[in-house]
């Protein structure tokens, strides 16, 4: 749903139906793939760094930069507190419990630890972050983020 807005294919029309339901699909630590749990890993309540990059990015290409903002934040603590706690970053994560915990039934089981697409969205998307708001997660996290950039 978010391909269009990212590659500029969505008329202005369709990017305010797409902002308009964002909070449909929101979840504590971003937007899951999808909106069913079926057990693949594609799917309801995982997310992944490369989309939420993709997914953000279009939602800035049509000026809807607080919905950006907003999920590029909720994304990027729910990975630095993990890291935080688990001294790693992975290939996904679970966006409804923010946890990086994965219990895939269907597709690649496995959790990746220093996933390469992951670890370049969350820099990607801390220095697109305004300021104030990339300076509160650092604040909240009690970690210098910061020097990442």
């Amino acid at each position: 749903m978010f391909y269009p807005l990212w590659a500029g294919l969505a008329t202005p029309e369709q990017a305010k139906a797409v902002a308009r339901n964002l909070k449909g699909f929101e979840q504590p630590g971003g937007l899951p793939m999808g909106t069913v749990d079926t057990g693949a890993q594609w799917d309801l309540p995982y997310g992944w760094g490369n989309i939420e990059m993709l997914t953000i990015e279009g939602l800035r290409n049509y000026g809807y930069n607080a919905d950006a903002d907003r999920i590029s934040y909720e994304f990027l603590s729910m990975v630095a507190e993990n890291f935080r706690r688990d001294g790693n970053i992975r290939e996904k994560y679970n966006v409804v419990t923010r946890s990086s915990e994965s219990h895939v039934e269907m597709g690649y089981q496995m959790n990746v630890v220093g996933f390469g697409w992951t670890n370049a969205a969350f820099l990607e998307l801390l220095h697109g972050l305004p300021k104030e708001m990339a300076e509160r997660l650092e604040k909240e996290q009690g970690q210098p983020l910061q020097s990442a950039k």
